[in-house]
């Protein structure tokens, strides 16, 4: 298990003092990143072996709204691996040790050149000690629909939202999600599967 924690900067937040979902995604991501640096196993590293870790889906559940000025813990951990997939949990704590997020997450193996997946070796997944921190939240590559879908318009990828792995930042297409959003819309749980990269 890896955590940090920090103060919720002016930046994170929306125009009430709130922090977005996909600035919550963003919070979460850099704690990976951050995990995976202390055990040696961060960009650098990954860029030498040419892979990447790429995220096929999230299940995002969020307790209690993440406000300015809040001081939060922000923790995750792998928690299962097999050949194809592995998995990651995360929360964000507040100062009392209540869960304000609570999250689960599918993740892939790819080779940078040609972007398809790899098997995960022992060797990938031993340095990460995999420990569930929840057993109630599952992220899934399906989405269930309980209503007719309706297509929006499209947008185009611009290019500060592409990362270093060469495709749009996975906090990136919930943030064009919200545009479509109304003013103030209220949202504790967002289910999220990635199916194609856009570059």
């Amino acid at each position: 298990m890896f955590s940090y924690e920090t103060t919720v900067s002016y930046s994170r937040t929306d125009r009430n003092g709130k922090v977005p979902m996909h600035e919550i995604l963003n919070l979460l991501q850099d704690c990976s990143t951050f995990h995976s640096e202390d055990i040696g196993r961060g960009v650098s590293y990954m860029k030498r072996e040419a892979r990447a870790w790429v995220l096929v889906a999230y299940k995002v559940i969020v307790n209690r709204p993440i406000m300015f000025g809040q001081k939060i813990t922000i923790g995750t951990s792998p928690s299962k691996f097999s050949s194809m997939f592995a998995s990651r949990q995360y929360f964000i704590k507040d100062e009392n040790g209540d869960y304000l997020v609570q999250a689960d997450s599918l993740w892939v193996l790819i080779d940078i050149q040609t972007r398809k997946p790899l098997r995960i070796t022992e060797e990938d997944s031993s340095v990460y000690k995999p420990e569930p921190i929840f057993d109630n939240i599952k992220a899934s590559r399906k989405i269930r629909f309980s209503s007719e879908r309706t297509k929006l318009e499209s947008f185009k990828v611009l290019k500060t939202y592409i990362d270093s792995n060469g495709h749009m930042n996975n906090a990136n297409y919930l943030r064009a999600a919200e545009e479509f959003l109304p003013t103030n819309f209220p949202c504790h749980e967002v289910d999220i599967v990635y199916n194609k990269e856009a570059m």
